[in-house]
């Protein structure tokens, strides 16, 4: 939920901001204790100093941040991100510290002390960060939580409600079962159907309806079965209710939605039409928003943060210009004994397919002789590739220096020029020709739903070496959907790795 997302972003901003402001605390006051040196230095270097630390802290939380629930980490996912998160931290801060020629760096031991300080105090803050949030303090949980009440109806009440007690943010305090609404499966709402009323409908309600006490979830009281639920909503505090009911027309549940909305209370609605959708699909990513006046829902395989996908493209541009810069000499080297053996162009332009379907023409160092493509069909029958990809053994149309830059992946470098245009990106997904992407399924088109790059999971795991091209398109959906900037820095070593071990490479 929106809430509980932004709610728990700026308590974990603040307690691991308020750990690093301690660790500091403390590591400066041992610091004066045990030593006259920070006497020596300036109020604006030290102003200078801790305005650094701010940047870096809010630069790294912001763009590292886990948008994973606080209740789905377990123990080892808590401390490999803190240590990830504040270790990002003091990198940032070093390298300010550094560019700035701050001369407080070189007071290691207030460095490294206050490091070891952030990393115990935000374990020990986001331990009773976490207890608070989901529950263990009831008392703490009632005072921020949204007070919540659920109408639905019994055979749906028990799984519902163990799911929304999940939810740190809420707290449910009741639940109407609407049993009695409900006719051949089908939820219908009758303001007339109140105990006590003589007709026949009342008096089948009343035989078959629930005896009170009743508890759903050891906890969760239930409060009403029949037209009473509305005077429970108006008289007991809630600020959001959930209806969950089998109604197949809207008019079905309108006149409850506008009873609630005219109290001033937030309500949720299940929509059956998504229920049956969710239950057939392979994605749970879906969104409903209002678009030019229509409610309008929103199914996505993966969702990325919009700031993340900014940085990726900030970093594309600056490290594709430098990339360009430091490929000139390269190429101007390789060119010579390139163009003697094979006489024609230097660059080799072909159509490729991009994002979501995209035609580019992808540049790279002709590795081959002119008449590549040509001799593509008749080699066809010694492709080893099990699927819509083409790779062969001793490639016959590959010259002798071809063969040296793509060992050494020097063919992919005039690449930097389609990452700076904006039909690539560093790290990404190989880019098809247009035949192949012809042949695809529509399942292997999602391969295509980030931009391509230059390397990416595929070329890491072994390139050449994986013949099998549904491998190809699983190790490609395995990094849309789990995308981040630091899977894209790993990919990068990754890759320098590779380039230096020629592993995989043909």
């Amino acid at each position: 939920m929106e809430k509980r997302a932004k709610t728990q972003f700026w308590l974990e901003f603040f307690t691991d901001g308020l750990s690093l402001a301690a660790g500091f605390a403390i590591a400066f006051t041992l610091l004066k204790l045990t030593s006259d040196r920070i006497d020596y230095f300036l109020l604006g270097q030290w102003f200078e100093y801790y305005f650094l630390l701010l940047i870096a802290y809010v630069s790294t939380f912001l763009l590292f941040h886990t948008s994973i629930d606080i209740h789905q980490r377990n123990r080892a996912v808590e401390i490999v991100n803190i240590l990830k998160n504040n270790t990002l931290v003091f990198l940032v801060f070093l390298a300010l510290l550094l560019l700035f020629k701050n001369e407080l760096m070189i007071i290691r031991r207030l460095y490294v002390t206050s490091f070891a300080f952030y990393l115990a105090f935000t374990a020990i803050a986001r331990y009773y960060l976490k207890r608070w949030l989901t529950g263990s303090f009831s008392e703490q949980r009632s005072k921020i939580a949204s007070y919540v009440g659920v109408l639905t109806t019994k055979d749906r009440a028990e799984s519902f409600v163990e799911e929304l007690k999940k939810d740190w943010s809420i707290k449910v305090t009741g639940i109407a079962l609407l049993d009695n609404f409900v006719e051949n499966g089908r939820f219908v709402f009758d303001k007339e159907l109140e105990f006590g009323l003589d007709n026949e409908r009342t008096k089948i309600a009343t035989k078959n309806r629930i005896k009170f006490p009743h508890i759903i979830c050891e906890d969760i009281p239930v409060i009403a079965t029949d037209i009473r639920f509305l005077d429970w909503i108006r008289s007991t505090p809630l600020d959001e209710v959930f209806i969950n009911l089998p109604y197949e027309y809207s008019e079905d549940v309108s006149e409850i939605v506008e009873e609630l909305e005219n109290m001033g209370v937030t309500v949720h609605l299940n929509v059956p039409v998504l229920d049956n959708m969710l239950t057939e699909s392979n994605f749970d990513n879906i969104n409903c928003k209002m678009y030019a006046g229509y409610p309008v829902a929103t199914f996505a395989p993966a969702i990325h943060s919009s700031a993340g996908l900014a940085l990726k493209r900030f970093l594309d541009v600056v490290l594709s210009i430098i990339g360009i810069i430091l490929s000139v000499p390269i190429i101007a080297i390789v060119a010579i004994p390139l163009l003697i053996e094979s006489p024609g162009p230097l660059l080799f332009k072909q159509e490729r397919v991009g994002q979501n379907g995209r035609i580019f023409k992808i540049y790279k160092l002709r590795s081959m002789y002119k008449n590549a493509e040509k001799r593509k069909a008749e080699l066809m029958k010694h492709n080893k590739m099990d699927g819509l990809m083409f790779k062969m053994d001793n490639d016959p149309r590959i010259t002798k220096v071809g063969r040296i830059i793509r060992k050494l992946s020097i063919d992919e470098l005039p690449q930097f020029i389609n990452v700076l245009k904006g039909d690539m990106s560093l790290i990404g997904t190989r880019p098809p020709t247009v035949k192949e992407f012809e042949q695809y399924e529509n399942r292997h088109k999602r391969r295509l739903s980030m931009r391509p790059g230059i390397t990416g999971m595929w070329q890491v795991s072994g390139r050449s070496d994986i013949v099998d091209f549904e491998e190809v398109v699983k190790l490609d959906c395995e990094y849309i959907d789990n995308w981040s900037t630091t899977l894209d820095i790993k990919i990068f070593f990754k890759t320098i790795k590779v380039v230096l071990t020629h592993k995989g490479a043909e």
